[in-house]
């Protein structure tokens, strides 16, 4: 409309005064300034700004409005603290400040600086919606089907490290999103109806995942946001600006919104200075202690010759040692208290990388070691404030899957998953499983591009999920039946078949390893847990399992029970019967083992069996029988003293 016009609504708003729009007040009110900033670009160019006065209460009223630029054109967006981006038609972006008075003055002498090219996909018609900026000075954009993150380092003139990264996959079902402060973000999807997100940049996961509230508010126009959760929409049809509030636990204040301006359906964009209003949001919870790993010592053979062993240790940490083929001696590669224990490794014998996850101080890193160089390691932070040592596992494509638990407060544990996409970027952490449980010991298992997540939760039942490439991992079934102690094992048998192993105790005390089968159509899990027999008295003396499918088609199994590894196989390839007693592996006079064993196979087929005895590092190798009626035969010791 034009300026004269719209000057008219505005006194005919100042005189009206604040018009309060009813309903229930929200639980956290957002706090104004006493104007919210609108710009609006003109068909003719001209930049405008209006100063709505009642943001808070989404009242018709209105301060003023001047002109404050010419010749404008492209696509233009404001941001934090006056903060005004245009991007030309030819790609460039730039950005301005607006300072109350006029426009700030870069060095150099101009009014705008150039921080990007090769963004003009946003002037098309299609895109302008698909662009947005929140009050941290984050940038939001979905392209094609993903949605990626960015941030300008005013200080150093630079893009930060990881801007461009692939937040979320599966959202070219939204034509627009609009930022609002503390990551919160709206998307609309083709029906009109608006999904609410909430990314928290600093440990890099979603704290709310694609909400529709039940009295949603839809519209086909533009949506913006001056922070706070608050939010303006103009109507295309009427040329109204409506205002609407959010809030994360009732949704929509207003089901239509409130009418607070007539006459702006003909401005080709109209945007809102982004810290004008803020809302106190919680973030996540502060990282608690939910959950170790398997507390296992792990052997890793490469094509080389080399070995790893990658063991938790004692006052010393997650320590790597490493045989080196050619001087045909160990040493130590890696030694720190940074990490305090990890689960079974991501090996790559050829390529010579042994790659795991351990929780750090600034959440989970996916550390890689290389042909035994403590330099030339490489560690990958996947940040996220998590809450357990992580589960990692490798999808047929390559690409890695990594599972953990983090604190929803007060020792409660929510399940997150980050997943690797095959160019390298890690999506953000998603939340799975039911909130209202408390989930502890995780472990997964790939097959193909599936992953089946296994978790136990307070009471000790034992839950399954199945996680498809770029969704959310879904509830599989229950392992019901029995209390299973500590994390479960997954291994697939020569059929490609699931076999879950848990320890369980007894009805009179005694701690019991068992096997649950998936169901043949992979539906899920078989009814009941099989007994893989008793050790005597004592029992099993902790877990996890440990699990290996052999060349010969069967499955190994490994415990420790009496102060020495045990192990059993099964009768043949696709069976869960076990053809021998739990046979005791020979092991030097004075050794105790106590901590959780773990099998691998060597680059030659042979089985390797890692464990640890008094903060010695053992290894025990055994060959593999052409028969399985065979029994597995292991010999070793420690890989040096200690």
């Amino acid at each position: 409309m034009s300026t004269k016009l719209r000057s008219l609504c505005l006194v005919a708003a100042v005189t009206a005064g604040t018009v309060s729009v009813t309903g229930a007040a929200s639980a956290a009110d957002p706090a104004c300034g006493p104007v919210a900033h609108v710009f609006t670009m003109q068909a003719d160019g001209d930049l405008w700004l209006y100063e709505h006065s009642a943001p808070t209460s989404g009242g018709f009223a209105w301060a003023g409005a001047r002109q404050v630029g010419w010749g404008w054109g492209g696509k233009t967006f404001a941001g934090q603290d006056g903060r005004v981006y245009n991007i030309t038609t030819g790609g460039e972006l730039r950005r301005l400040r607006y300072n109350g008075s006029g426009w700030d003055t870069f060095p150099g002498g101009g009014q705008f600086q150039t921080i990007g090219w090769g963004w003009q996909k946003f002037v098309e018609p299609a895109n302008r919606a698909k662009i947005t900026v929140d009050a941290d000075g984050s940038f939001y954009t979905l392209e094609g089907d993903q949605l990626r993150w960015w941030r300008y380092d005013e200080q150093t003139g630079a893009w930060a490290p990881g801007s461009g990264r692939v937040l979320d996959v599966g959202w070219g079902r939204f034509d627009l999103i609009a930022a609002s402060g503390n990551g919160g973000l709206q998307a609309r999807d083709a029906s009109g109806a608006l999904h609410r997100f909430r990314y928290h940049a600093e440990t890099e996961r979603f704290v709310t995942f694609d909400v529709v509230p039940a009295a949603g508010w839809q519209g086909r126009g533009t949506l913006f946001s001056p922070g706070g959760d608050l939010y303006y929409s103009v109507r295309p049809d009427t040329g109204e600006l409506r205002w609407n509030q959010f809030t994360e636990d009732a949704g929509w204040r207003a089901g239509t919104g409130s009418v607070i301006g007539t006459g702006w359906g003909t401005d080709v964009d109209v945007t809102a200075t982004t810290t004008d209003c803020s809302i106190g949001l919680p973030g996540p919870a502060p990282a608690e202690w939910l959950g170790a790993g398997d507390g296992a010592s792990h052997v890793a053979d490469l094509a080389s010759g080399g070995r790893y062993v990658v063991s938790p240790v004692y006052r010393e940490g997650l320590v790597s040692d490493w045989f080196d083929p050619v001087a045909r001696n160990w040493r130590t590669t890696m030694e720190t208290n940074g990490y305090d224990d990890t689960r079974t490794p991501i090996v790559d014998a050829a390529a010579g990388t042994v790659t795991f996850g351990a929780r750090g101080s600034a959440g989970i890193d996916l550390v890689t070691l290389r042909g035994g160089d403590w330099q030339a390691r490489t560690i990958v932070s996947l940040r996220g404030a998590m809450s357990s040592t992580p589960s990692v596992v490798r999808r047929s494509d390559g690409t890695l899957v990594v599972y953990s638990l983090a604190s929803a407060g007060n020792g409660v544990g929510h399940l997150y998953t980050r997943e690797q996409l095959p160019g390298g970027d890690f999506l953000a952490w998603r939340r799975f499983g039911d909130p209202a449980l408390d989930y502890g010991n995780v472990s997964a298992i790939t097959r193909g591009d599936q992953t089946t997540v296994l978790a136990t939760d307070q009471a000790h039942v034992a839950h399954a999920f199945r996680h498809a490439p770029g969704t959310v991992p879904v509830p599989a079934g229950d392992l019901a039946g029995r209390s299973v102690l500590g994390p479960m094992t997954p291994v697939l048998d020569s059929n490609g078949t699931i076999l879950v192993f848990a320890v369980l105790r007894t009805d009179d005390g005694i701690r019991i390893v068992h096997v649950r089968r998936e169901k043949a159509d992979r539906s899920g899990f078989e009814d009941t847990w099989q007994s893989l027999g008793e050790f005597g008295r004592r029992g099993v003396m902790t877990e996890p399992v440990s699990a290996l499918l052999l060349p010969n088609g069967t499955v190994a199994v490994s415990v420790p029970a009496d102060g020495k590894p045990y192990v059993t196989t099964s009768k043949g390839p696709g069976s869960t019967e076990f053809a021998f007693p739990w046979t005791p592996v020979e092991v030097p006079k004075g050794a105790w083992f106590s901590e959780p064993t773990a099998l691998a196979l060597s680059r030659n087929g042979e089985v390797l069996l890692s464990a640890v005895s008094y903060s010695s590092r053992h290894v025990f190798t055994a060959p593999v029988p052409a028969d399985p009626a065979t029994p597995l035969r292991f010999t070793g010791g420690p890989i040096r003293g200690y």
